[in-house]
């Protein structure tokens, strides 16, 4: 088992945010709703999320759920978490990736349409770089967004990490530059 995998199995599967809101790991039984979700949403997410290119499958998000653990040939690994309201409605996903080294977690992040704007996940966000402040070994949280996604840079600027760089990516999505801020927050 390499480190990345390690940190990974130390982050816990349940966080429980104010107002009802419980970020978790996905189930076998959450993705039907995870396909219904992202299918409702495929114009507000297309222009940003490169897996939103297309609707959702029960099929794929399935292959995806049951791979989303497991190591990569890159070292790297993912934990997925789901997004719930209080009454347990989905409302979006964010998790971390471990693909930028040892020592570093990212978190990535999307909503439903609906649930924008009033700061869930700036609070979620805030609530994952407070998981990652507890796990031995990690120094670094990094966020990722394209330099046209003012909503999704604003979540970083708000917690106080500082924007390192920008660097260049292959546009995925629609409305993606093909340059991505580096968006840091140093733990130790």
């Amino acid at each position: 088992m390499t480190e990345t995998v390690a940190v990974l199995d130390a982050l816990p599967e349940r966080i429980e945010l104010d107002e009802g809101v419980v970020v978790r790991t996905y189930t076998a039984d959450d993705i039907p709703q995870l396909v219904d979700v992202v299918n409702d949403n495929l114009d507000h997410l297309r222009p940003w999320m490169p897996w939103a290119q297309v609707p959702a499958t029960l099929e794929a998000q399935t292959a995806w759920w049951r791979g989303s653990r497991q190591p990569r040939e890159d070292g790297g690994a993912d934990l997925p978490y789901g997004v719930y309201e209080v009454n347990g409605r989905l409302v979006g996903g964010t998790g971390f990736h471990a693909r930028s080294g040892p020592g570093v977690l990212e978190i990535g992040y999307w909503l439903a349409a609906d649930a924008t704007g009033r700061g869930l996940m700036t609070r979620v966000t805030a609530a994952l770089v407070d998981v990652a402040r507890r796990i031995d070994g990690v120094q670094r949280v990094e966020i990722k967004c394209d330099e046209a996604n003012g909503r999704s840079a604003a979540i970083p600027r708000r917690l106080g990490f500082r924007l390192v760089g920008v660097e260049p990516c292959e546009p995925a999505a629609a409305a993606e530059t093909g340059r991505h801020e580096v968006w840091v927050l140093d733990l130790r």
